[in-house]
């Protein structure tokens, strides 16, 4: 019933409220083979109120000024949806919709500039590569009106043919996430993908229901989800992002980790570990404030395994210990948890993380090669979702190479649709 509670957000229908929502059910309804004009929206929107039309708010807009909405308003504008348009759109996912941070609108998204407050001398390549990237961001995700931020994360790279390493993070304002949770549930069982939770995989993407329920799936990530997915390439060829040379960098970071009881980490482990850290951390350090909740949710990963001689533990004691470095706030709590046995909405955001970074691997690679990328519909769909900018969800891709000079560089990488 959270849903219903936002409303008493709104204590009255005044003509900026509306008009802004009316903008919002535009943007929200808009699709290739129709035109959702400004007047249309307008009209639609005037159903709150249970008015005809927009002129005739206007004209009661002082009569109307200190009406509260109520669930019967939202009931109305579903009704007069269905009705113009033949679209249905539960009262729910309007109150979502229209009414979630409304006092707060502009808070979608943040301006930049930004840049790495914390910087040292000693810090390595990683967090100067990092501050060199962020400092040509316009904008990230507004979370100053949230409570709780979600994290996911999932890597690509790893199998012989990739030419790049990639990260991916998906941050997730949870205050809001209520309306998105509701919906995947309702997609997942009308594509039978309820009872048995089965995974939206990049792997494997030509499996029949999940291949039919991921374009509205992909469209449920943009409407409902405010916050962020994040990839950063590193190409392969860069060896270490800790030092001159991966034989000292990796044998340093092996010796560092044990003696602070942080695990026996092989070298290309640790490396990893801590290069996933250090990208949290710094974009943690961006988008957090002040008196948050953070959990970090993650797949099943090498940095993360429990075993003999490290655990799950000592990758969130090695996060806490990075995030010293850069945060710049202070959290009121900082959890860790890894895919659960039974699967929910949070492995749903975690698969975001997942096309994320298995979309970026691919088209960079085939930059590199000019080859074709392989795939069918699915792998299309997942493109065009990169490259098609959302609401609520700011995309944002980096990447670390080497230049011509021999020196390592970063910057962000534009997906542009076709």
């Amino acid at each position: 019933m959270a849903s219903r509670l936002a409303i008493t957000t709104l204590q009255g229908m005044d003509i900026r409220k509306l008009s802004t929502m009316a903008l919002r059910l535009r943007r929200h309804l808009q699709w290739p083979n129709a035109e959702i004009t400004d007047v249309l929206a307008l009209d639609l929107i005037a159903a709150l109120p249970d008015l005809p039309d927009w002129s005739t708010v206007v004209a009661s807009q002082r009569s109307i000024a200190n009406r509260w909405l109520d669930w019967a308003c939202f009931q109305r504008l579903s009704e007069r949806i269905a009705e113009c348009l033949m679209i249905t759109l539960d009262p729910a996912a309007l109150v979502a919709l229209l009414t979630t941070e409304f006092d707060s609108i502009k808070k979608i998204r943040k301006r930049g500039p930004f840049r790495v407050v914390r910087l040292a001398p000693e810090y390595s390549s990683i967090a100067y590569l990092m501050d060199t990237a962020v400092r040509q961001l316009k904008e990230l995700p507004d979370f100053s009106g949230d409570k709780g931020i979600l994290v996911t994360s999932d890597f690509g790279g790893e199998h012989s043919s990739a030419l790049f390493n990639t990260y991916s993070f998906v941050f997730v304002a949870q205050d809001k996430s209520s309306v998105f949770e509701q919906e995947i549930k309702e997609l997942r069982s009308k594509h039978g993908l309820l009872d048995t939770y089965s995974e939206f995989k990049f792997k494997d993407l030509a499996y029949g229901p999940r291949s039919r329920a991921l374009p509205g799936f992909l469209s449920l990530v943009d409407k409902y989800i405010h916050g962020a997915v994040v990839t950063i390439a590193v190409e392969k060829k860069i060896e270490t992002l800790f030092g001159p040379s991966k034989q000292q960098a990796h044998a340093r970071l092996v010796e560092t980790l044990a003696q602070k009881g942080l695990g026996d980490w092989t070298g290309a482990a640790a490396e990893k570990v801590l290069r996933v850290c250090h990208f949290l951390a710094i974009l943690s350090s961006l988008m957090l404030c002040d008196r948050q909740k953070m959990v970090w949710y993650c797949d099943n990963d090498t940095i993360n395994e429990n075993g003999k001689k490290r655990s799950f533990q000592d990758t969130g004691k090695i996060f806490e210990s990075v995030s010293d470095l850069y945060a710049i706030q202070k959290l009121d709590g900082l959890g860790f948890g890894k895919s659960f046995a039974d699967k929910g909405y949070m492995d749903d955001i975690l698969s975001i993380a997942d096309f994320a970074a298995g979309v970026a691997q691919d088209l960079l690679k085939g930059h590199v090669t000019n080859e074709n990328i392989p795939g069918g519909e699915e792998k299309i769909a997942l493109i065009k979702w990169m490259a098609e900018p959302a609401t609520f969800l700011s995309k944002i891709n980096i990447q670390i190479s080497r230049l011509e000079n021999g020196e390592l560089g970063a910057g962000l990488v534009a997906i542009t649709p076709k």
